[in-house]
């Protein structure tokens, strides 16, 4: 006889019961339900951020969790979701779950909006016994050619009307309506949508004048099965059914997320007739339900890099049915959509040489101008998203942001939303270090020096990040900082010796993404992270996969340049190369 148990969930405001069986996961309950849990390492017990409070029957607790949490949330009930198995009843607390401050700003390059979709006012000729034309070769006589099953739906119940609204694309009627006293016509709207491995940021785009109606960002569901994009795409092999797990992860957060941005905005979703997607190669794959393992064994070849089209109803994405869906081209397996329309708003188009950085769980990295430009994608792990790191954590509210050693010995932080410190971020990681280096308590080696004010964290010395505050640095954590920095230089020395030029020859560096955007350029420069020659060059490029998602939906010319970028790049693999890890052994020591 199956046993079952009782677990109730609270989450903010509402209380939600659930029945599992004997022995069941809490972690797997809890993404069943929709709830996300930050979970890093997958579930396999590594990264001990799962972290959710429990009270009742939960059983013991395992060597995963003693080794991962502290005293003091021990002693206040928090556990690893992913070491919870149902024993007993018992209830989670969720209603302090994390919330990402998402980076949805980016560059803009001023152009003309000339979208894809558009709208025209018709006057359709009213037929007569000596002109008995149907009424759609009436509408071809305009210079249409075809038109969609639903519009000539459309068509037969306003036959009678003489003053139309068509919407097109090219010569294709996608929707008509009547065009009603005192309005020109009835809007037309796209979607632009940045798939990050970690969030998602879509922008409502009014097609008929350019303007952005609003924004919409949230944490990308399918964090749930990993952080990086290795651990999701080893669910699917693991898991009978995962890419079609990830896929609808992904297209329920999207569909939700257009309802909520329609809604707070007053028009309904089938308004909506154009949606672009930038993203990396392995989110795309994801986004359709494409098995992307080729990406993760050599020689890492996708199963498409081409810009593809559908139709909304295609793909399952709740706008007009009959919308059209672009995702942008990629480059590799490692170097995506995104890295493309970061290009479209970085100027590339110059003689001098240009640097583009953009740092997440792998750093891409381009050098070029505008007669060539190459690009390459370094390994950096998941050490800049908190993953690895002993007190970190993703960009949420608590999160130390930025970090300072005045020189009386005396320490300031600063924390995302200004709440009370609870981990350690990306940008936060780098000041940490840079400080503690700056003060001379970590050598070039990267290793804590004897005189370094230390204290003994579960058996390793460690350094009190927060006076008062079980936040600390360990020597793990510098170290898996100088793994993820080091690529990133490597890789930029690569490029710099495959270009044929030197330091001195780039004009302008650009950081892209969020981690680039919120990063401190000086503390990355102290590192080597950032060449020091380069420092005074440094320009922020912000969200600019969701500033060039946005302009390739408003602007039709998009479509050629961002083919004619993925022709121009050369692609140089980092993996094969000697001179990779001869740079990327300098890199790991930080500059004297």
């Amino acid at each position: 006889m199956e046993v079952k148990h009782e677990i109730r969930i609270r989450f903010q405001n509402r209380v939600e019961t659930i029945n599992c069986l004997d022995g069941s996961n809490l972690l797997d309950l809890l993404h069943q339900h929709g709830y996300s849990v930050y979970s890093p390492c997958g579930g396999k017990g590594r990264c001990g951020k799962c972290i959710v409070r429990v009270r009742g029957e939960a059983g013991s607790l395992t060597d995963p969790e003693r080794r991962h949490l502290t005293r003091s949330q021990i002693e206040d009930g928090f556990r690893l979701a992913c070491q919870v198995r149902a024993s007993g009843t018992f209830e989670i607390d969720l209603s302090s779950a994390d919330q990402l401050v998402i980076l949805s700003e980016g560059t803009e390059t001023p152009f003309k909006p000339d979208p894809r979709i558009r709208q025209r006012q018709i006057r359709l000729e009213q037929p007569s016994i000596d002109k008995q034309h149907d009424y759609w070769h009436r509408i071809r006589e305009l210079g249409f050619k075809a038109a969609t099953p639903r519009a000539l739906q459309r068509l037969g119940t306003l036959a009678q009307k003489q003053d139309l609204v068509v919407t097109y694309s090219g010569s294709r009627i996608l929707d008509i309506d009547e065009l009603t006293s005192g309005t020109a016509s009835r809007a037309a709207y796209g979607i632009a949508v940045d798939v990050g491995t970690t969030t998602v940021v879509l922008y409502l785009l009014d097609l008929t004048n350019g303007f952005q109606v609003g924004a919409h960002a949230f944490a990308n569901p399918q964090s749930r099965y990993g952080a990086d994009v290795i651990t999701r795409i080893d669910y699917t092999l693991s898991r009978a059914g995962g890419a079609e797990d990830l896929k609808n992860s992904l297209l329920e957060a999207l569909n939700q997320g257009v309802r909520e941005l329609a809604g707070k905005n007053g028009l309904d979703p089938g308004r909506i007739y154009h949606a672009v997607f930038a993203g990396n190669t392995v989110m795309l794959h994801m986004l359709l339900g494409v098995n992307a393992a080729s990406i993760a064994n050599a020689p890492y070849v996708p199963i498409f890099t081409d810009g593809l089209e559908f139709s909304a109803d295609e793909l399952g994405l709740k706008i007009h049915p009959d919308g059209i869906v672009e995702l942008l081209p990629c480059v590799s397996g490692y170097v995506g959509a995104d890295i493309i329309a970061d290009l479209l708003v970085a100027d590339f188009e110059s003689d001098s040489w240009r640097l583009l950085v953009d740092i997440g769980t792998n750093g891409e990295i381009i050098l070029g101008n505008k007669e060539r430009v190459f690009a390459c994608s370094a390994a950096a792990g998941p050490a800049f998203e908190g993953a690895n790191i002993t007190f970190g954590m993703s960009g949420v509210p608590g999160a130390i942001a930025a970090y300072r050693i005045e020189d009386n010995g005396e320490v300031s932080w600063q924390t995302i939303s200004s709440q009370e410190p609870r981990g350690i971020c990306g940008s936060g990681l780098v000041d940490i270090i840079a400080a503690l280096y700056s003060r001379g308590f970590v050598s070039p080696s990267g290793a804590f020096r004897e005189d370094a004010p230390l204290e003994q964290y579960q058996g390793q010395r460690a350094y009190r990040v927060v006076p008062g505050k079980e936040i600390f640095l360990t020597q793990k954590d510098v170290r898996e900082y100088q793994l993820a920095a080091g690529a990133i230089a490597a890789g930029i020395k690569v490029l710099i010796g495959e270009a044929g030029i030197s330091e001195a020859d780039i004009d302008r560096f650009y950081l892209a993404g969020g981690f680039g955007s919120y990063i401190n350029p000086e503390s990355a420069s102290v590192l080597g992270l950032i060449p020091k020659s380069l420092l005074a060059k440094v320009v922020k490029l912000g969200n600019g996969a969701g500033a060039g998602a946005r302009q390739y939906l408003l602007d039709r010319g998009a479509k050629a340049r961002a083919d004619e970028l993925k022709q121009k790049i050369t692609y140089v693999e980092l993996s094969a190369r000697k001179d990779f890890q001869k740079h990327f052994m300098e890199a790991m020591l930080f500059p004297e």
